[in-house]
């Protein structure tokens, strides 16, 4: 199947030597980090180092559902621009690159002009009031160009930005109104981070809490922290079995005068209904989840 991105890990672009231990997690996004985790002295050698990573990773294959790409500075900042304008230099090609700080639809059409004909997927993270309020034009942005795969909540800034404390409460709002955006507009929501990074428990509680709420990824800081969330995302093995019972049900209706009101254990299935089912048998070839993830075992 197709790339789930379930998990987007963090790698900082100050430390070169853990890019390919963050691959080695199988995480289904690994992010190098070239904004908030590099110093200002440091930022040219990090994205110098960033580039040859990303370029040298481009010739080979890499690991089964992973994508390699980083996250820039601030497109309104001329860091953010020299960023852009250097990826389209070395005529590289990330399988993603996030935008921080986007406020309006404005930014990704920035970074599309910068971009010219170099075609790469944008994920925007959204770290403001403001910007939660424009989450429905900025899924929009690209749309028609391919080039806008996610939004991302960025809630530790948004926090500070809204007077708001981090947590479900104080970010329930903005939670829901970038997964219905990014629903709207067909393109993938990512949630913040988790800050636990030794009680898989907690992170995989945190993660089935934003899949609810129609979130298809959860963001990572820490390695351990990669198999808890993308556990999360895996229907149990009953699920599975339901879901195969749907669609066998609506395959053996489909010509007859039942076709289009098809009644499965006393409930009535529909297409979306199908459509779920289906979704859930594609992400079942990654595996169910039949226990609770362990960090122990996640160096």
């Amino acid at each position: 199947m197709n790339n789930p991105r379930r998990c987007l890990l963090f790698v900082p672009g100050t430390r070169p030597e853990r890019f390919e231990k963050a691959l080695a997690t199988g995480a289904d996004q690994v992010c190098i980090d070239l904004e908030d985790a590099v110093p200002l002295s440091e930022k040219v050698a990090a994205r110098e180092a960033t580039f040859a990573f990303v370029a040298a990773r481009n010739a080979v294959s890499l690991p089964a559902h992973s994508e390699l790409g980083f996250r820039i500075n601030a497109i309104s900042t001329d860091l953010g621009k020299a960023d852009l304008r250097a990826v389209v230099a070395a005529q590289l090609r990330p399988a993603f690159i996030m935008l921080p700080k986007v406020e309006d639809a404005g930014d990704i059409q920035v970074a599309l002009s910068i971009l010219g004909a170099h075609h790469v997927p944008l994920i925007a993270q959204l770290e403001s009031p403001r910007a939660v309020f424009e989450a429905r034009s900025i899924a929009k942005a690209g749309k028609g160009a391919n080039c806008l795969q996610a939004l991302m909540f960025g809630g530790f800034d948004y926090a500070v930005a809204a007077r708001v404390k981090p947590g479900a409460a104080g970010w329930a709002w903005a939670r829901g109104m970038i997964a219905a955006a990014a629903a709207e507009a067909e393109v993938g929501a990512i949630d913040v981070p988790s800050l636990e990074i030794k009680d898989a428990a907690v992170v995989e509680s945190e993660t089935m809490d934003v899949i609810e709420l129609g979130f298809t990824g959860k963001s990572a800081i820490h390695p351990a922290q990669v198999d808890a969330i993308q556990c999360a995302y895996l229907p149990t093995a009953a699920e599975v079995a339901q879901s195969e019972k749907i669609i066998a049900a609506i395959a053996a209706a489909a010509g007859t005068s039942s076709e289009g009101a098809i009644a499965v254990d006393g409930k009535l299935v529909d297409r979306p209904i199908e459509l779920a089912a289906t979704r859930i048998v594609e992400l079942a070839k990654l595996g169910t989840r039949n226990a609770s993830p362990s960090l122990a075992n996640v160096a």
